[in-house]
């Protein structure tokens, strides 16, 4: 058996978390559709490989009634 450990001690996004784990299996698309096949309304995933400055990864989007989320960046005050 293998152990993955996560630090998520600054949060961790579910699109970010799920396209990193998606590169551990070796069926991505099969997840994916496994994950679509769920039936919650209005929500589809999609994968797609991406590069940015020179690295290859994946890159999920989740939708909500065909709509990606937008980001919120709220600054943090210490």
């Amino acid at each position: 058996m293998r152990t993955l450990y996560l630090d998520c001690g600054m949060g961790a996004a579910g699109d970010m978390l799920t396209a990193a784990l998606l590169e551990l299996l070796p069926q991505q698309e099969a997840f994916v559709e496994r994950l679509n096949g769920l039936g919650i309304p209005g929500v589809t995933y999609h994968r797609e490989k991406a590069e940015k400055c020179g690295i290859t990864g994946t890159q999920v989007s989740v939708t909500v009634g065909g709509e990606e989320e937008e980001s919120h960046d709220v600054p943090l005050h210490t």
